[in-house]
């Protein structure tokens, strides 16, 4: 489905919100630190055995930061517009796919690595 930009972006927002909500008020507030960002496509060489990249989380998970640690860049999340427009036929579909995205991103924040993901059914 295909959708302008700046629709797919508000879409990726209200989804990012909603997800949001559903955490525990302690979660979402660590999540809530996230840069959330929206590109046409990513690099291929990063999707690895997929054959396209739906987003990517670049940063330090939780899991891994200590009491010490300073002066990191800020997490970061971006989702592949192209790449999510080309699962879905219809917008509740393309929703559906940011949705499941942007969580599968945020674990890996949380510290879940694609193994645990693939365990769960979010890979």
């Amino acid at each position: 489905m295909r959708t302008t930009p700046e629709r797919f972006e508000q879409l990726v927002f209200e989804e990012a919100e909603a997800v949001l909500a559903q955490l525990p008020p302690g979660l979402r507030a660590e999540a809530e630190t996230v840069i959330l960002q929206v590109e046409d496509q990513g690099d291929p060489t990063l999707a690895g055995e997929r054959r396209m990249l739906l987003g990517l989380y670049e940063g330090v998970p939780l899991v891994e930061r200590h009491a010490d640690t300073t002066l990191l860049q800020p997490d970061r999340i971006t989702l592949y517009r192209l790449a999510l427009q080309s699962l879905a036929r219809t917008e509740i579909e393309l929703r559906r796919q940011i949705r499941r995205t942007l969580v599968h991103e945020l674990a890996h924040f949380f510290g879940r690595d694609e193994d645990e993901l693939r365990a769960r059914g979010w890979a």
